[in-house]
């Protein structure tokens, strides 16, 4: 059964997509509205995904939702998730936020900038599989 459930995780999931390299990038600062900057992608893409120095960019809580929503844990099951608070300003000027993602009692703490409009991640951060949003 696990490995069926493995299996279809696995089916489920996207193709690796690469990560952005260079090039500016929009933002929605609450102060500021949108402007446009140019991220320091050699730091940034130097840490994982999901970590404070790289957090996965959504666009506004139910980005976050949607985005954790696709998550597949490495049993084929889809993760709980909650919110645990802000973690002051991230890489792209804006403030991140952490949620603990737990898959079966192993935990996680993924962190999320929310300030990206129109921006919608397709890699999934280590450890989980993502399904098409």
């Amino acid at each position: 059964m696990r490995l069926v459930l493995a299996l279809a995780a696995a089916l489920l999931a996207l193709p690796a997509v690469a990560q952005q390299t260079s090039g500016s990038i929009v933002i929605e600062s609450v102060l500021e509205g949108r402007k446009t900057i140019t991220p320091d992608w050699a730091a940034i893409n130097a840490v994982p995904l999901g970590e404070k120095g790289n957090p996965v960019r959504v666009h506004m809580p139910p980005g976050q939702h949607a985005y954790l929503s696709r998550l597949v844990c490495s049993n084929g099951a889809p993760p709980t998730f909650r919110r645990v608070g802000n973690f002051g300003v991230g890489v792209y000027g804006t403030v991140i936020d952490g949620y603990d993602v737990d898959c079966a009692g192993t935990k996680r703490l993924v962190y999320m900038d929310m300030y990206h409009p129109d921006y919608i991640e397709r890699r999934p951060v280590p450890g989980f599989t993502i399904r098409a949003p």
